[in-house]
């Protein structure tokens, strides 16, 4: 098996597979930018208070973490290629309910509980969960922390551009749907489900390569063996994803307009800025990982972009409030393509999408940050800031919780400590 995967993996099937999956999570990091910004301004010119923009918000990252753990299902019924391509339509057909509607709640619900609705640099979903797993599938274990730097890289920086663009975008001329209701009928959120449909050709171009992991192969959805470390990584991710629902780009957007009211151009300015920091900063997640060890990169590169992000809070002004935002960008997603590449590596082959479906799943815990931001903001005053206190707080007891249960199991090319973890890497493909 050994020599044919090496074989398979310098082939050009491989080659272009990895590159066709890095450039679908790019347009779609490119859509989540747009997104993040236009929804946070036009769910309250469509009438929602603070407190249901982020019930709202909340509820997108549960529809995407609720269809992440049905991947697995999924996956051991369907070839992966389809449950690619049924994403695709779900996420086309999400942005098209919030262009058609965004003042009926009703429909924004469908939209948000199909998926596909995204809105910032968390990529919680089904899309993000197979195209991890595929990823890995056309790597070695030394190429793949960076293969998921690229693959977060380009992601980050299409949220960026999207995010820089989300302005000029939201203002181009496009009739409103007369048959419909009156509204807010954002040409953004228009683009993002026409980006779904885009998606679908993408995927469908993928090689059945992608596919030797599914029902083929794996039996159930996780094995015994994989699931102490798997649920272990689950919980903890849970924990760090609260946290983060806490302080989603959109939350944000919706904080720096209440609290300092800058115009839509300044808003898009900070969060390219930020986004693009995020992205360049992952080109040093791979030789950090190889010199300290993927735990180490994880734990001792977050913890100082929370001690920035609490900062925001005190922050009496715009400029140096986007500082600290861009700062802690700057450090805070060196733990995203080493996490993913740690959680991939420390479980068999077939668990992999297992794997991923549940710890992206998980993250779901964002959900209940969104509607406790929501409360704080509607609370006003000093209250305003205390999201970015709490998130900071919260994410560095994840910090050290994931050292101390962790840092003894490494993946195969760190090799492993001996110690009381019960589960050891599978070969790698």
């Amino acid at each position: 098996m050994s020599s044919r995967s090496s074989v398979d993996r310098s082939g050009a099937g491989p080659r272009r597979d990895r590159a066709v999956l890095i450039a679908a999570r790019t347009a779609r990091g490119f859509g989540a930018g747009t997104l993040s910004i236009v929804l946070a301004l036009d769910l309250p010119r469509a009438g929602y208070s603070s407190l249901w923009v982020g019930l709202i918000l909340g509820l997108a990252l549960g529809g995407g973490s609720a269809w992440a753990l049905a991947v697995p299902w999924l996956e051991r019924r369907w070839r992966r290629r389809s449950v690619l391509l049924v994403g695709a339509l779900a996420l086309a057909a999400g942005g098209t309910l919030l262009w058609l509607d965004l003042a009926n709640p009703w429909a924004v619900l469908v939209a948000l509980l199909l998926g596909g609705i995204v809105t910032g640099g968390s990529d919680v979903g089904p899309l993000g969960v197979l195209e991890q797993a595929a990823l890995t599938g056309t790597v070695s274990s030394s190429g793949r922390t960076r293969a998921f730097v690229w693959y977060n890289l380009l992601g980050y920086a299409g949220n960026a551009v999207g995010a820089l663009f989300a302005g000029p975008i939201s203002s181009l001329p496009l009739a409103a749907p007369g048959a419909f209701a009156p509204g807010v009928h954002d040409v953004a959120l228009a683009l993002y489900g026409l980006l779904g449909l885009a998606l679908v050709p993408v995927y469908r171009s993928l090689s059945s390569d992608i596919d030797r992991d599914g029902r083929r192969e794996r039996p159930t959805a996780l094995s015994p063996q994989s699931r102490p470390v798997v649920f272990a990584l689950a919980g903890l991710f849970a924990v760090d994803a609260f946290g983060g629902g806490l302080i989603l780009n959109s939350l944000v957007v919706y904080y720096f307009s209440v609290r300092f009211g800058p115009p839509v151009g300044e808003l898009d300015a900070i969060f390219f800025a930020a986004n693009l920091a995020a992205a360049l900063s992952l080109v040093l997640a791979d030789p950090l990982a190889r010199r300290f060890g993927l735990i180490n990169t994880m734990v001792f590169t977050h913890i100082p972009s929370n001690v920035l992000l609490t900062l925001v809070a005190f922050s009496p002004t715009l400029g140096i409030a986007a500082v600290f935002w861009v700062g802690r960008a700057t450090l805070s997603q060196m733990d995203v393509p080493t996490r993913q590449s740690y959680t991939q590596a420390v479980v068999p082959r077939e668990d992999r999408a297992a794997a991923a479906g549940y710890t992206t799943a998980a993250r779901s815990g964002q959900a209940f940050g969104g509607p406790v931001t929501g409360v704080f903001l509607a609370a006003g005053g000093p209250w305003l800031g205390a999201p970015f206190v709490v998130a900071g707080l919260v994410k560095i007891g994840y910090d050290l919780a994931v050292y101390a249960r962790f840092r003894r199991l490494r993946p195969p090319e760190e090799g492993i400590v001996p110690g009381p973890d019960p589960v050891r890497p599978g070969p790698p493909r």
